[in-house]
């Protein structure tokens, strides 16, 4: 009975964490200062490219477009440049994320098989807890990010 009791908690957990955080990653994956290029974000997670496209929305800008004609940056390529690392920040973030989320259920499938081991179980919700606080500091990180991103184009 116990099993089976820690088997439906752990799976309605894992449950609301997933759809919690698929949700805000799929509210966050479309970026409103900037057209898309062609192709979808995998899993949510934005393309290294995102922010660099042309107006036809299908082909990458150069770094001349960025220049600025009054500032110091003639080529364009620094704004390019942090664009492009920025980009590649927001995909390190998301990835932590989903990581976060695997030791989540990890932590839960841990919890299953303690039976009735106070180490084993302890062991878990430590996990679990740490997981957790991972998971809300890369969703944390992922919006400070995209402000950022957004101030930066």
């Amino acid at each position: 009975m116990k099993l089976i009791r820690n088997t439906l908690i752990t799976v309605g957990l894992a449950a609301t964490v997933f759809t919690g955080t698929a949700g805000l990653a799929l509210s966050q994956s479309t970026s409103a200062y900037a057209g898309t290029c062609k192709g979808a974000a995998i899993v949510a997670i934005p393309p290294w490219y995102d922010n660099l496209c042309g107006s036809d929305g299908k082909t990458l800008q150069s770094p001349k477009e960025f220049a600025n004609t009054g500032g110091q940056d003639k080529t364009g390529i620094g704004k390019y440049l942090t664009i492009i690392a920025m980009n590649i920040v927001t995909i390190l973030l998301y990835v932590t994320g989903y990581v976060s989320l695997a030791f989540i259920i990890w932590g839960g499938f841990k919890y299953i098989i303690s039976g009735d081991s106070s180490n084993g179980t302890s062991a878990a919700k430590t996990t679990i807890l740490n997981a957790i606080i991972g998971l809300i500091i890369s969703i944390m990180a992922i919006a400070i990010v995209k402000f950022i991103a957004g101030a930066i184009v």
